[in-house]
């Protein structure tokens, strides 16, 4: 019985779903891979494997046992139940979340959106073959898809988004590159020249953030980054500007952007453009300054009472103070009185 089953197991395959490769293994650690594999096994065996079953196989203890197929249930890769485990149809799951039906639709209509869907079968086969090498996650289609509707995104700019995500080493995080779409849109991209002029900004920006950088000799952060970026896009300001309120930093011990960007917010408020018209408030607003702090002192002056207290002055006779002094004597007194 021993051998026949062994040689069923030289000879069978376990079938593992090519969308478990692609879509749910990276986010799963060793543990929960070998886990799964195995319940595979054992489903396709029909049998029945407890906790402490796979604990003794892995290798492991229980506890982790849980939490691996706490992980596996939670990308809906197996059902747990009270009384075992359910292994799930990933297949099933992918093709109805993939695929939606469809409504009645005009020809015009239906033209329209054939060659709509044409545009995007051949972005999304590019995209596949240049980034994941032809083998990209089917959960990818929907997300793309979604991104034209929801964003109304040309191709090339989602092209251009993979693109973007691939040179910062982020293709495998999805998260980041919805979130990168998500704030694409937010800045009104929707066409490739939208894009261009978004990155021809972008770079100044970064350009202007290092010099600000330098002049401070502070290393800049993705914060300050967006400081700079509300001084240059919502204010319109470029260097020239920044750099006449960096140079009013130089009494400071440890200048900050805080500072700077109360000196930039007051000039916006006033609506003060080029560097003639700052320097023309500013040259004013220190006229004004100076001119208060001199009143001020003229006022304290002015009422500081003569009298502290409030006392009545007490008059004193020239008796009263020579009574403190000795008088003085001659030199003939003086040996008169030693005679």
């Amino acid at each position: 019985m021993k051998l026949e089953e062994t040689q069923k197991l030289l000879l069978s395959d376990t079938l593992v779903p090519d969308i478990f490769i692609t879509e749910y293994l990276p986010a799963l650690d060793g543990l929960a891979v070998k886990i799964y594999i195995y319940l595979l096994l054992a489903v396709r065996k029909n049998r029945r494997i407890t906790e402490n079953d796979l604990a003794r196989r892995m290798g492991t203890d229980k506890e982790s046992i849980q939490v691996a197929l706490l992980a596996l249930s939670d990308l809906k890769l197996l059902d747990i139940k009270a009384d075992g485990l359910e292994i799930l149809d990933v297949k099933a799951q992918e093709i109805e979340r993939t695929y939606r039906p469809k409504t009645a639709s005009t020809p015009l209509e239906i033209m329209s959106q054939n060659n709509v869907f044409t545009q995007r079968e051949q972005l999304i086969h590019d995209i596949s073959k240049t980034f994941f090498q032809g083998l990209m996650s089917p959960s990818w289609y929907a997300e793309i898809d979604s991104w034209f509707d929801r964003y109304r995104f040309e191709p090339e700019v989602i092209y251009a988004l993979f693109q973007e995500c691939s040179r910062r080493n982020k293709l495998d995080n999805r998260a980041y590159i919805s979130k990168v779409a998500e704030n694409w849109s937010a800045r009104k991209i929707i066409t490739y020249q939208d894009l261009n002029a978004y990155f021809l900004s972008y770079e100044n920006i970064k350009k202007i953030t290092r010099k600000v950088g330098r002049k401070l000799r502070k290393t800049m952060t993705e914060y300050d980054e967006e400081i700079v970026s509300r001084w240059v896009e919502k204010m319109g300001y470029d260097f020239d500007i920044i750099e006449l309120a960096l140079r009013k930093t130089v009494k400071l011990s440890q200048p900050n952007l805080a500072y700077i960007d109360r000196i930039l917010q007051e000039w916006f408020s006033h609506q003060l453009r080029d560097a003639v018209s700052i320097n023309a408030y500013e040259e004013a607003k220190a006229a004004r300054l100076s001119a208060s702090g001199n009143n001020r002192q003229q006022n304290q002056r002015g009422s500081k009472p003569a009298n502290i207290g409030n006392f009545d002055q007490r008059d004193y006779s020239d008796d009263f103070f020579n009574e403190f002094y000795e008088p003085l004597q001659s030199s003939s007194d003086k040996e008169a009185d030693h005679k």
